[in-house]
């Protein structure tokens, strides 16, 4: 059967009241219901005030650490560590790869990353250890900026007031 494709045009409205949305054309009416993402849906990464995702590589480098003994890892032993620990985080592992990266300072493509820390080392062939300077027994894992002491010397908390 031969198909003829053609245009009418058609006014419409369309109106959107708290959380529904109506659309009228000639003498139809479609109501659609409009739903968010519900906070911590999982659809987000949701970590608490002043948390990063480097926070999460450091506290898995530590725990990893603890766990095996060995001070050696990939990038994916700890993507799967923190996604069984917090399977409400929506991690990509893509963004997770590139946080690594940012924490290795010998790492060659350290330099294309603008927010750097230097957690870890890079030992080649994709595997990584925890920077030697780091206690991996130190307490208040994974809110290194609650204290002055773990900020730069020029940074300031932007809840001081100042």
């Amino acid at each position: 059967m031969p198909q003829a494709t053609f245009t009418i045009p058609v006014t419409a409205t369309v109106n959107i009241e708290g959380g529904s949305m109506i659309i009228k054309v000639l003498e139809s009416v479609l109501t659609v219901k409009i739903e968010g993402l519900a906070a911590g849906s999982g659809k987000r990464l949701q970590l608490g005030r002043g948390r990063t995702m480097f926070d999460l590589i450091l506290n898995a480098a530590k725990a990893h650490i603890e766990d095996t003994g060995e001070n050696e890892f990939s990038a994916a032993d700890l993507y799967h560590m923190v996604i069984n620990n917090h399977p409400a985080l929506d991690i990509k592992r893509n963004s997770w790869g590139s946080h690594m990266v940012a924490s290795a300072p010998n790492h060659p493509s350290y330099k294309h990353y603008t927010s750097r820390r230097k957690y870890l080392r890079y030992l080649g062939g994709g595997r990584y250890s925890l920077n030697e300077k780091i206690n991996v027994k130190e307490s208040g894992l994974g809110e290194p900026h609650d204290d002055a002491s773990n900020m730069p010397q020029n940074a300031r908390r932007l809840d001081d007031g100042k």
